[in-house]
C-alpha cells in the first residue's frame, strides 16, 4: 500500500497544485526537496512529453530509491496558434521577460482578436516510478476554450483563463469540482486507478 508520492519538481507552484489535487483523492504528496537537497534536472525536450516526465522521475529516484516518484509535464495548446506554445509554453513566456503570472495571462489574451478561434486546452502527463522500477503513466486533458478575460479567485495563472465544459474557468471552481474537469485532476484520477489495480 503506497502511503505517499514524492514530487520530482523544482516548481513550488506546480507542487502545491498537485498536492491539492491528490489530497482530494486521499493521497499525500511531498516535494523531493523536503527529503534531500535541491537538484538540477537534466534539460527537457520540446517534443516528447513522456520523456520529459519520465526523465524527471527517474532522475530523482536515483537519490530516493525507496520512494514512489511522481513527475509531471504539462503543455498548453491553442487552436489559433498551432505552431506555438505546447510543451514549450512556460519556457516561451519566460523568455519574454514578463514579470508576473498576471502579465503572462495578459500577454496571451492580447494575442487574440475578437474573431479568432478561442478553442484551447491544457494537457498533463503524469509519470510514476516505483521503487521496483515499474513505470505508470496517465494523461489528462482539461479546458475547451480560452476565456476573454481572467475569471475566478480560487486559483491563479492559467486556471483563470481556461474554461471547462461547464462554462467556468478552473479558478471559478473549488478543488472538489475542479478535479472533475482539470487536466491534472483527470490525470491524477487515472494514475491512482492504475495504482489500485496494480495492488
Amino acid at each position: 500500500m503506497i502511503k505517499r508520492l514524492v514530487m520530482a519538481s523544482n516548481n513550488s507552484a506546480k507542487t502545491r497544485e498537485i498536492q491539492r489535487v491528490f489530497k482530494v483523492f486521499g493521497m499525500p504528496v511531498v516535494n523531493y526537496r523536503e527529503l534531500i537537497d535541491t537538484k538540477q534536472f537534466p534539460a527537457e525536450t520540446t517534443l516528447d512529453q513522456y520523456a520529459n516526465a519520465l526523465g524527471k522521475a527517474q532522475f530523482i529516484q536515483q537519490f530516493l530509491p525507496n520512494e514512489n516518484i511522481l513527475a509531471d509535464d504539462t503543455g498548453a495548446y491553442f487552436e489559433a496558434f498551432p505552431d506555438r506554445f505546447g510543451l514549450t509554453t512556460a519556457r516561451e513566456l519566460k523568455t519574454l521577460g514578463l514579470a508576473s503570472i498576471r502579465e503572462e495571462n495578459e500577454y496571451l489574451l492580447n494575442l487574440y482578436t475578437p474573431t479568432m478561434d478561442r478553442h484551447a486546452y491544457l494537457e498533463a502527463l503524469l509519470v510514476l516510478v516505483t521503487p521496483t522500477g515499474d513505470v505508470i503513466s496517465s494523461t489528462g486533458r482539461g479546458g475547451v476554450a480560452l476565456a476573454r478575460s481572467e475569471r475566478g479567485d480560487y486559483s491563479i495563472g492559467f486556471d483563470r483563463l481556461f474554461e471547462a465544459e461547464n462554462g467556468k474557468t478552473f479558478a471559478e471552481m473549488l478543488m472538489p469540482e475542479r478535479i472533475i474537469y482539470s487536466h491534472r485532476g483527470r490525470a491524477a484520477k487515472k494514475i491512482l486507478q492504475e495504482l489500485k489495480h496494480d495492488d
